[in-house]
């Protein structure tokens, strides 16, 4: 008896399947299998070829092995996904730590810089009413010394 992965890898094999006249598929899950009959020794006569195909079902225990073996191998995938998964999870929580801390500071300084707005608001506008005055009292003056009035 032989696997099909040790056919895949001889094809000479499949003569010594023929002449045994069994063969393992494995554990294959969709597998084809082409039955051919050739007269290439003996063209000139007819031959009658009489042929049994019989299909038997894996062992409990081959399918049980090869479950095992599917699921350890879907294990060892799930473990190096975790552990992927799991690194960069610290890193994206790390990055949104520091991001955090930076918007943290930009919040405070816009606070800081919404104050300084405030003051610098109030100063603004008295010193527009303070420069309205000033002109206004600028052009009393300019006036009196125009007029000439005296005061004495």
């Amino acid at each position: 008896m032989i696997t099909y992965e040790e056919y895949q890898s001889n094809t000479k094999l499949l003569w010594w399947a023929i002449m045994l006249g069994k063969f393992l598929v494995g554990t294959v899950p969709c597998f084809l299998l082409q039955f051919k009959f050739d007269n290439e020794y003996s063209w000139m006569r007819e031959k009658v070829v009489t042929y049994k195909v019989t299909i038997t079902p894996p062992s409990k225990e081959t399918l049980i092995a090869g479950r095992r073996r599917r699921a350890e191998a879907c294990k060892r995938a799930v473990e190096e996904d975790l552990k992927s998964a799991d690194g960069r999870l610290d890193k994206a929580q790390d990055q949104k730590a520091s991001l955090q801390q930076e918007l943290d500071e930009l919040k405070r300084q816009l606070e800081q810089k919404q104050k300084s707005l405030k003051v610098i608001e109030t100063e603004e506008k008295w010193l527009q009413e303070r420069v309205t005055l000033r002109m206004d009292q600028h052009k009393l003056l300019q006036h009196r010394l125009d007029e000439g009035t005296s005061s004495g």
